[in-house]
């Protein structure tokens, strides 16, 4: 291979940290005997007969997730208790590795428990981290299939908490895939159809944070449990009871892997043509540097009240 072949692998190994498939050398152009050697070359390092890992490369846990994934191959993703601990639900056992997959995909490996479902659209899965994981309507069905019911409903709940579902999003996701026979389905509806339309769900930590920055600061808001829509993207939104202002906490971590960006942008331009003003901060700015969503939240009240009284 020429030093530029070799740097387009490097460059792919290093946004999937460290690790490559064969395969994935293979729709690059490697040849059959380059991929044979490729494994114990200067750069790479056989981790299995299907992915490789780049000498240097920090041995990580997102690492073992990868090579997991990538062994697999096609639309393979981190899912149920695995999943449910990327997702940031303590309590929950990142090993054995669980991933689901298609009938048209998987492949043996030892490296992982694999679960094999009929269909995975790709609306149910994502990326978090760098790493293919299913979303969190899916993994709450997952949940209500490995676990008792009163766990499974616990972790949904804290999923629902922090914002990284909704009610809306579980009924959007039974209605495409809530077949009768998948296993967790019966779960999933009996935890839906108890809570009906106004459940709320328990406060997040985050949220609570917020909430003390904010009356800590004489500033009232009142808690959005809907804003979010069919489309949940582990944002935490608080509304002026009495001017145009909309505050969202976005996760950082959360955020990116779930927001449609397209939706999100649209979402956000109704509000403004709805003549709100939006303040975005992160949840590290709440945690990190609290002042400064003080400050954002400050001067968004300026500008709502600026848009109440033009004439003042």
């Amino acid at each position: 291979m020429s030093p530029f072949d070799r740097q387009l692998l490097r460059n792919l190994a290093e946004r999937q940290h460290g690790a490559l498939a064969l395969d994935q050398a293979k729709e690059l152009g490697m040849s059959r005997s380059a991929r044979y050697r490729l494994g114990t070359s200067s750069d790479f390092t056989s981790v299995s007969n299907r992915v490789v890992r780049l000498i240097g490369a920090p041995r990580t846990v997102e690492q073992r997730l990868m090579v997991a994934v990538l062994d697999v191959g096609g639309d393979a993703a981190l899912s149920h208790l695995t999943g449910a601990k990327r997702w940031g639900l303590d309590g929950c056992s990142l090993t054995p590795i669980s991933l689901v997959t298609t009938k048209g995909g998987p492949r043996r490996t030892d490296l992982a428990e694999t679960h094999v479902v009929r269909s995975l659209p790709p609306n149910w899965r994502c990326v978090l981290d760098g790493i293919p994981i299913v979303r969190p309507e899916l993994l709450a069905l997952q949940l209500f299939a490995v676990c008792r019911f009163e766990r499974a409903e616990t972790l949904v709940d804290r999923l629902w908490s922090r914002r990284l579902l909704s009610g809306p999003s579980i009924v959007a996701f039974l209605a495409q895939m809530g077949e009768r026979g998948r296993n967790g389905t019966a779960g999933l509806r009996r935890y839906i159809d108890d809570r009906g339309d106004d459940y709320v769900p328990p406060a997040s930590g985050l949220e609570g944070r917020v909430r003390r920055l904010l009356d800590d600061a004489g500033v009232e808001m009142d808690r959005q449990v809907d804003s979010g829509g069919s489309d949940w993207t582990g944002r935490v939104d608080f509304r002026a009871p009495d001017l145009p202002l909309v505050l969202e906490v976005q996760s950082e971590a959360h955020h990116e892997a779930l927001v449609d960006k397209r939706r999100d942008d649209a979402r956000r331009r109704q509000l403004l043509v709805d003549g709100f003003v939006v303040c975005e901060v992160t949840d590290e700015q709440v945690w990190e540097r609290p002042w400064e969503v003080v400050a954002e939240v400050r001067r968004g009240l300026a500008e709502a009240r600026a848009l109440r009284n033009p004439s003042t």
